[in-house]
């Protein structure tokens, strides 16, 4: 157990259009709406999985974060039934690589969002 910190919390995905953002986790992944979300004073909406806010986005014209330039290579999920997010990214029209761990112990679907982040889905392999 780790003393200082306990889980990941959130991730905030900053964005030009909230509305293809929005959809395209809704839609996929069929997070949320989260009507927790305090009145701050710029435009947003959090997303929840399983009841807990996960992912808060936010309009880039709303908020802006001087001298900062966010790195991120991707956000990871785990699954809980890899061929359903495959079908249902192929509803959609969604392109994605799938990959093997070198063990061939996990599968791993990769995609992009609307906001050009990459996102890994994975689940061990029965």
């Amino acid at each position: 157990m780790n003393k200082y910190l306990d889980s990941l919390d959130h991730i905030t995905i900053i964005t030009k259009d909230l509305a293809k953002t929005r959809d395209f986790y809704t839609k996929i992944f069929g997070m949320k709406i989260d009507e927790n979300r305090p009145p701050f004073s710029f435009e947003g909406i959090w997303l929840s999985l399983n009841g807990r806010a996960v992912i808060h986005i936010i309009v880039n014209s709303s908020h802006k974060s001087p001298n900062i330039k966010p790195t991120l290579d991707h956000i990871a999920f785990k699954a809980k039934d890899i061929n359903l997010i495959k079908n249902n990214l192929s509803k959609y029209d969604i392109k994605f690589i799938e990959k093997k761990t070198p063990d061939n112990k996990i599968i791993q679907v990769f995609i992009t969002d609307p906001n050009g982040i990459k996102l890994e889905l994975s689940k061990p392999i029965d």
